[in-house]
């Protein structure tokens, strides 16, 4: 990822310690800290980038309320080749957007038997969605 155009507000949730990332996820929620949130997207997809910096990108998108950021988290939580952390903070994520139309791509997960904290996300998203599992 191309660090130039990253405001210095986020090269704590980049470059920190994952609680220090999880921190700077919260005051973004909060409004306390003003990016665009693009650039989160863009952390979030990154492989590149640090596990937690991801994961907490990912917490973020989940409560800023934009939809359209639905669709990029839906493609980290279908990727078998991503982390399982960061795949199952994509599914709370998808349930915290109250994303509706993630429904059978979370129940479809469930179908193949997902490890244990991916499966729990999921199964979390569906409950905030009034969704069967």
């Amino acid at each position: 990822m191309d660090r130039s155009p990253i405001p210095e507000s986020l090269y704590r949730l980049i470059e920190g310690d994952p609680a220090t990332s999880m921190e700077v996820a919260k005051r973004i929620i909060g409004d306390d800290v003003r990016i665009d949130h693009n650039l989160l997207a863009q952390i979030a997809t990154d492989k590149s980038i640090r596990k937690w910096s991801r994961i907490a990108a990912i917490y973020a998108l989940g409560f800023v309320g934009e939809d359209k950021f639905a669709d990029t988290i839906r493609k980290i939580l279908v990727d078998a080749t991503d982390d399982v952390l960061v795949r199952s903070h994509a599914a709370e994520a998808l349930g915290n957007l109250r994303d509706k139309a993630s429904v059978p791509l979370l129940q479809n997960v469930l179908r193949y038997g997902p490890p244990p904290d991916l499966s729990e996300s999921c199964s979390y998203a569906l409950s905030e969605l009034g969704a069967a599992r």
